[in-house]
């Protein structure tokens, strides 16, 4: 990867819906050298898709983590039921006392506490700390 593929990367990270003659005429390349420049990245897995960040105007009302313990932990039981709440926007796997960490963000505290009380009759849980956001700090993604 060279300076200008890092420049290309670097222009998508801040806006993936930039036009290529304008990424091109930024950095110094043709509209045609970009696109060719970006469809090699797409095909070494170096860019794997493209996403959108919703700014605070289009974020729910309520985000929470929950953190749950669970013995024994079977996670390819759970998925299922995970996968059937909507809201439930990211979960991690994790290893120590808290065997997994799930994102959710709904439009209500009511609607958090039906959540919670799915995730309370989850099969052999244990333990469940519900963690509401008070506020976004920064992105650490840029």
């Amino acid at each position: 990867m060279d300076k200008f593929d890092q420049q290309i990367i670097n222009r998508l990270k801040s806006n993936a819906r930039e036009s290529l003659a304008a990424i091109g005429r930024d950095i110094g390349l043709s509209r045609s050298a970009v696109a060719e420049r970006i469809q090699r990245l797409e095909e070494r897995g170096v860019i794997e898709g493209y996403t959108i960040r919703i700014g605070e105007a289009g974020q729910k009302a309520v985000q929470a983590y929950f953190q749950l313990s669970l013995s024994p932990f079977k996670l390819d039981d759970l998925l299922p039921i995970l996968h059937a709440i909507p809201e439930i926007r990211v979960g991690h796997a994790l290893s120590g006392e808290i065997d997994l960490i799930l994102f959710a963000e709904t439009e209500s505290m009511e609607r958090l506490n039906q959540i919670r009380k799915q995730l309370e009759q989850l099969p052999d849980l244990k333990r469940l700390l519900t963690c509401p956001v008070l506020q976004s700090v920064t992105n650490f993604m840029d």
